[in-house]
C-alpha cells in the first residue's frame, strides 16, 4: 500500500466519513493515525484503543 498523508485523498475520505458521523480528529491525532498506517502494523481494536489512550481523548 502507498504511504498515505495528510493530502492524500484516501485519508481526507476517511477524514470526511467521520466528519459525517459528526467526529473529528485533531491534527495531532490525524498525524498519530497515519503514523499507525504508514507503520505497517496491522490496525487491530487494540492498537486503536492504545492510540487514543495516549491521546487522552
Amino acid at each position: 500500500m502507498k504511504e498515505l498523508t495528510m493530502e492524500s485523498k484516501e485519508f481526507k475520505r476517511v477524514l470526511h466519513n467521520l466528519h459525517l458521523e459528526n467526529m473529528t480528529l485533531h491534527t495531532a491525532l490525524q498525524k498519530r493515525v497515519l503514523e499507525l498506517i504508514n507503520s505497517g502494523v496491522p490496525i487491530t481494536s487494540a492498537v486503536i484503543q492504545e492510540a487514543l489512550d495516549r491521546e487522552k481523548i
